[in-house]
């Protein structure tokens, strides 16, 4: 059986497409990619932004349209012509994220109508009424099917998950909220997953597809820790440019640091999982000066190699910021979520276990399972590729829908 990183060198198929799929929202096409390298063709496509839609276009080759609003009837049109077995979206649903860490907002449907982003998934289930596939797959943030919302015409209330199976009435479906991790995706991803699968559709008898846990795996198992998955590659170090850059690779790059910041990170000893926060005083060595303090509670030495601004007197204070701010990862672990912010040292959990850096974009890419033949252009590796950072962050991972697009093939 292949290996994870067999998965990783796997590249399009030349065979004929074994199902036809749509994408709404579909950022740069991480997620269909999964689908095409499963036997999918796309048959058309959505993404707002042009930066985006080019880079679909550029792995994908489907037509791409912009706004779902004002293009919906224009998509549908378009998808009469063809047989339509999968319509995936995975809306933008801003405030759902918000409710995690502020679980009141889940139930306050003013809130998330205050961002008309977030009724979005409204259009999405207007063009599946309209078309009708096999299978409809709806992919967000662990909030979303929960999140109480109002119609369009603000005359009804309810959560997302009933207006979900309200609309598509005439499919089974089966919602859950699931870590990607138990598909053998290498980081913790919890994400809601909604699946409808429409009344007069036989499934085979084995068909695992209404069940994620139960799709077809491409290897036996992936990597039990983030350096399992990432240690091959080249060491980087963000104290200068020679260090910073994988001449081999334009994505395995990071950003280069101010000597300050440099020292917050490198005196985080390598594989210890902790913060700049819990940082020795560089004077007498003592560990015990509690998180979030600057000046040494045994020597009284102001401690440079925690996160601080420097007053015009001369003293510093402390930088307000959560504990898990300016963190290595835990090398025995699997990685935690990949975020947009990814190239964001202060950011939640994000330097490397060992090296002095956050991770380089081929490496965030590895851990949302985006093979190496996925094509980014040149064009978007302006300013040390954060752009795609952005969209490797805010992704599908493209093992969860190559699994999904095995599951279809297998059933239909």
């Amino acid at each position: 059986m292949p290996t994870f990183a067999e998965f990783m060198n796997k590249k399009k198929p030349r065979k004929p497409p074994k199902f036809y799929f749509a994408s709404l929202f579909s950022g740069a096409g991480v997620g269909d990619y999964g689908l095409v390298l499963a036997g999918g063709k796309c048959l058309a496509a959505c993404e707002i932004d042009p930066q985006r839609a080019a880079v679909h276009k550029a792995n994908i080759g489907a037509p791409v349209w912009g706004n779902l609003r004002t293009e919906k009837n224009a998509i549908v049109a378009h998808l009469m012509a063809f047989p339509l077995d999968l319509l995936i979206a995975t809306p933008p649903c801003q405030s759902f994220s918000t409710a995690n860490s502020r679980r009141g907002l889940r139930e306050d449907p003013e809130h998330a109508g205050r961002d008309e982003r977030n009724n979005l998934f409204f259009e999405a289930l207007e063009v599946a009424r309209q078309l009708k596939p096999k299978i409809v797959f709806f992919e967000n943030v662990p909030n979303f099917l929960k999140r109480r919302i109002q119609s369009l015409d603000g005359a009804v209330t309810g959560r997302v998950e009933e207006f979900l199976a309200a609309s598509l009435s005439d499919y089974r479906m089966h919602t859950d909220v699931i870590c990607f991790s138990k598909l053998n995706v290498p980081q913790r991803r919890r994400r809601s997953i909604a699946i409808f699968v429409r009344n007069d559709v036989e499934l085979l008898k084995d068909s695992s597809l209404m069940e994620p846990i139960n799709w077809p795996a491409p290897f036996r198992n992936g990597p039990d820790t983030i350096m399992e998955a990432i240690g091959h590659l080249p060491p980087l170090d963000g104290a200068s440019a020679d260090k910073a850059f994988d001449q081999s690779d334009p994505l395995h790059q990071v950003p280069l640091y101010e000597q300050k910041h440099y020292r917050w990170i490198s005196d985080i000893p390598p594989n210890s999982g902790k913060s700049s926060w819990e940082n020795a005083c560089p004077e007498c060595g003592d560990e015990s000066t509690p998180i979030f303090s600057v000046i040494c509670h045994i020597c009284r030495a102001q401690m440079h190699n925690r996160p601080h601004v420097k007053e015009e007197t001369g003293d510093i204070r402390p930088i307000k910021g959560f504990k898990t701010s300016y963190t290595r990862m835990a090398a025995q672990q699997i990685a935690p979520t990949m975020t947009t912010a990814s190239g964001h040292f202060s950011s939640d959990i994000k330097l490397h276990p060992t090296q002095n850096r956050v991770l380089s974009p081929r490496e965030c890419a590895i851990l949302q399972s985006i093979p190496s033949s996925f094509n980014w252009p040149k064009e978007q590796h302006f300013r040390k590729a954060y752009l795609i950072r952005e969209m490797i962050g805010e992704a599908v991972p493209s093992l969860v829908t190559f699994r999904l697009g095995q599951a279809i093939a297998s059933s239909l």
